[in-house]
């Protein structure tokens, strides 16, 4: 059976696209589906692959080499081979993440499936982190709409703002529904908006192939110690999903996953010097001066309930539809703040310390999508329309502890949230002799409003008063066209134009009965990119590409309710902090990228270059007083920075079979220096590196398949450190609280298959090394998992 199946890699590997079909544009994508197989060829498999009868025995067996096969379909789901692009279409540098690989790491998020792709961070937190952001390459961690996100063609991406509150929603799946995660790197396709400046990201779900039951239980403790923190954390999830099979026709799968967590506590607090028990106080002079640690924030407790319903059915004639739809119900409460200072009597107390309070929150959110895929007249369309609705979503915290009685008082702030978006999406794709046409039209609409409102009673919310309010609308609309040129069976050129239409309307902002409407406004733009694709031969690949992108302003970013955060009029909305005349940022991304695979090893270098002019990011600004317009003072609000410039470079390393059948590698190393080029507002950052972005980045997933019945795991996370704020100053780089600091996590798991049964035991930051995004990252976490399939 091996040798037939070696062989059948090999031709895999080296099989020439179809006779219809010239290069593509997709240098990185090569599909079962594309692979001319002959009916002879499959059946001279047939006995020893299982292909028709007993389908167990087959996964069995087929599970040492990574191949799995259902009812006559190959699957690739652990060779170099899934580790190509198949749904994303790019002609530069693009990966995927496969099951093989997402089955070595201790998925508790969704967003887990990523942890170890190149050049990428997801800003989580603790388990459970509704704020998990992510950022490509040189993205600092709020520049969330740089980033497209979707679930199987629907978008999840949250371009409300740009900020730690706009992370992709991540939960609207359960880690086992994922069968591949794909990843594209800058804005190199007109098929994707201006939001995929930084990169894309397409998350693939499991296909529904049979009538089966599956049960998931996991659960994870960590002990977090830091200062005088001392905590046991323990956190759990069950997942229960029904997978039907409708005939010969299609499927439907319903999942229902309950999560409970508790994280680390998020902040410290600090006592004020000369108060009663501030000599208490812990002294960390991380930042170059003193932080006294007097108190921790309460423990992250978050609550999750998911429902999910996914599907696809054949309606015949060439046409396939699919359906998504997820329901959150999400709690986090934060009421149980500790102090670490002592009164008299022994009793804790939080006198002189700042910032303390408690907080609840709950939200109810919905996503609904709907696509359709077939043939007209020659065309492959591919259409999807999707919906997401906070339906609720509520965040009620106290106002802070009086800092000369210690006491949390009862009045507090409610802010409620009502936010949608709508996205429709239609392409069209033809060979036409040496021509890969690709057509396409896009929408996107999103609607957001915040109201925040003073009470006598946080918890209740008795008697609120409406204090202030923010909110807007942006559309999207956008128009591509894409031509893949074989020119040569070596050389491909792909050309491509994106042009689209924005609009933001009925903005405002509310404070107190003062009200300021802004007027609407709308914006143009052309995107071109281009790209040379060169195969000498079956096993390597050169690509420059040259990319123009222009990303718009989010409603957060145009009509932002910040606070006023010191002087008399602290938390009151500061109406002269804003600037609803921001003008989009655009951006030219350079790549060149090349890629060889020698026998079992592939190896890519991919360099690159990223200018954008007009960079949307928060900086302090010389601007007159409110109160005296010939006063001038230094504000902080989101601006246009003149340019920011990265230089970067890639190492990508895949092998299979390294030294030992059994034993496979990814590993990446990146190379990012990002710098503020311009910037007219505040000339004196210019040479500063920009915030949050590392020098380096490195990841590395070791697997060993040690027999049919056990796989072991070592996987490992590094970044150096970044300077965490644009001015870059003394105390920009640091390794403490407070700090964005450098890490290197060591991950582990070990699965064991049991017939039906698989139990994994794994365990995140082996080392318990403390990090810290401003918030400190996990401590030692373990994990434990216990996955059952049955028949239905």
């Amino acid at each position: 059976m091996s040798s037939s199946l070696i062989a059948l890699a090999a031709a895999i590997a080296a099989a020439p696209a179809p006779s219809d079909a010239p290069s593509h544009a997709n240098s990185n994508s090569h599909s079962v589906s594309d692979i001319p197989f002959t009916a002879s060829a499959v059946a001279s498999m047939g006995a020893s692959m299982g292909a028709s009868a007993d389908t167990s025995a087959a996964d069995a067996e087929a599970s040492a080499i990574g191949k799995r096969v259902r009812d006559s379909e190959i699957v690739v789901t652990g060779t170099l081979e899934s580790r190509e692009l198949q749904k994303l279409k790019s002609p530069a540098l693009g990966v995927s993440i496969d099951s093989e690989q997402i089955g070595a790491i201790n998925t508790i998020n969704t967003e887990d499936a990523i942890r170890y792709a190149p050049n990428l961070i997801v800003r989580k937190r603790y388990i459970g982190d509704a704020n998990a952001t992510l950022s490509f390459r040189n993205m600092h961690t709020t520049q969330t709409p740089r980033a497209l996100v979707t679930v199987d063609g629907f978008l999840i991406s949250d371009f409300l703002g740009a900020s730690y509150s706009t992370a992709p929603k991540w939960a609207v799946l359960a880690p086992g529904d994922i069968a591949r995660a794909e990843i594209i790197y800058g804005p190199t396709s007109a098929r994707y908006s201006g939001n995929s400046l930084g990169g894309t990201l397409e998350l693939v779900t499991r296909e529904i192939t049979e009538n089966a039951l599956r049960l998931n239980a996991q659960g994870f403790f960590q002990n977090y110690k830091y200062y005088d923190t001392d905590e046991d954390l323990y956190g759990y999830s069950l997942d229960a999903q029904a997978d039907l099979k409708l005939d010969d026709r299609g499927g439907i799968s319903f999942g229902y996953r309950h999560f409970e967590n508790e994280g680390q506590p998020q902040q410290w607090r600090t006592v004020t010097p000369g108060t009663p028990y501030a000599d208490q106080a812990i002294v960390d002079m991380g930042l170059g001066f003193p932080l006294r640690i007097a108190a921790q924030d309460a423990i992250a407790d978050a609550t999750e309930d998911q429902f999910r319903l996914r599907g696809n059915y054949d309606l015949g004639q060439g046409w396939t539809m699919r359906a998504l739809a997820a329901l959150l119900i999400d709690q986090d409460d934060t009421t149980n703040p500790k102090s670490f200072l002592r009164d008299e009597s022994g009793a804790p107390t939080f006198i002189g310390i700042s910032g303390i309070t408690q907080g609840l929150s709950t939200s109810h959110e919905l996503l609904t999508g709907l696509g359709l895929n077939g043939t007209i007249s020659g065309w492959s369309v591919d259409l999807a329309a999707s919906r997401f609705t906070l339906l609720k979503d509520r965040q009620r915290q106290s106002d802070p502890a009086d800092v000369t009685t210690g006491i949390i008082p009862d009045s507090g702030k409610v802010t409620d949230d009502d936010a949608h978006w709508t996205a429709l999406n239609a392409t069209a794709e033809r060979v036409l002799g040496i021509h890969s046409l690709s057509l396409g039209a896009s929408y996107t609409g999103y609607y957001g409003n915040s109201e925040t409102s003073a009470t006598t009673a946080w918890r209740s919310m008795s008697d609120p008063v409406l204090q202030n309010a923010s909110g807007g609308e942006t559309e999207l609309v956008g128009l591509f066209a894409e031509d893949a040129l074989a020119l040569t069976p070596e050389i491909t050129a792909t050309l491509g134009l994106r042009w689209e239409h924005w609009r933001a309307q009925n903005g405002f902002l509310l404070n107190g009965d003062d009200r300021v409407d802004y007027a609407s406004r709308s914006d143009d733009a052309w995107s071109p990119k281009a790209a040379l694709t060169w195969r000498p031969d079956a096993m390597t690949e050169f690509t420059a590409s040259a990319a123009w992108a222009t990303r718009f302003p989010t409603i957060g970013e145009l009509y932002q309710a910040s606070l006023i955060s010191y002087g008399p009029n602290v938390g009151e909305v500061d109406l002269d902090g804003f600037n609803p005349d921001l003008t989009p940022e655009k951006g030219f991304d350079l790549q060149l990228t090349a890629s060889r695979r020698i026998d079992n090893v592939k190896v890519t270098l991919s360099g690159y270059r990223q200018a954008v002019e007009d960079t949307l990011f928060s900086q302090s600004i010389l601007i007159p007083s409110s109160d005296d317009p010939g006063t001038i003072v230094s504000q902080s609000l989101i601006t246009n920075i003149g340019e920011v410039e990265t230089w970067g470079i890639d190492l990508i390393v895949a092998a299979e079979d390294l030294i030992l059948d059994g034993l496979d590698l990814d590993a990446n190393l990146s190379w990012i220096d990002a710098k503020i080029t311009e910037n007219p507002l505040n000339p004196a950052l210019v040479g500063n590196r920009f915030p949050r972005v590392p020098e380096w980045r490195a990841n590395a997933s070791l697997r060993y398949r040690v027999s049919d019945a056990l796989d072991v795991a070592a996987n490992v996370r590094h970044q150096n450190t970044p300077d965490r704020n644009i001015e870059n100053n003394s105390s920009s780089r640091c390794g403490t609280y407070y700090c964005v600091s450098p890490f290197t996590f060591v991950d582990l798991k070990a699965t064991t298959h049991l017939g039906a049964v698989d139990l994994s035991v794994g365990v995140d930051n082996l080392l318990d090394e403390k990090a810290f995004v401003f918030h400190p990252y996990p401590g030692r976490t373990v994990s434990i998992g216990l996955h059952w399939k049955g028949g239905l």
